[in-house]
């Protein structure tokens, strides 16, 4: 799997190796790995370091929906029917 990601510039001065920024940044990559059912929900919200809302939140702000088939399937740790086609 090809996985591109954009980082986003970081606001109000953060650079990557401060607190702040290191968590914009894994607040951003969880949301894309979960965009891209490479990771769960859940997986998802323990990289970000958010709660089940806050994740959620993430998800909504960057207009990436809570659940795909895919996501669910993953989920619930059953592969979905087209994986093996």
């Amino acid at each position: 799997m090809k996985l591109e990601i954009e980082i986003p510039n970081l606001e109000d001065g953060h650079r990557i190796h401060e607190p702040e920024g290191r968590a914009k940044l894994l607040v951003e990559l969880a949301c894309r790995l979960y965009e891209k059912d490479a990771i769960t929900f859940g997986q998802g919200r323990e990289l970000a370091g958010l709660g089940f809302l806050e994740f959620q939140k993430a998800l909504a702000e960057r207009e990436i929906p809570r659940m795909t088939l895919e996501s669910f399937m993953l989920e619930i740790n059953q592969p979905p029917a087209h994986a093996g086609h």
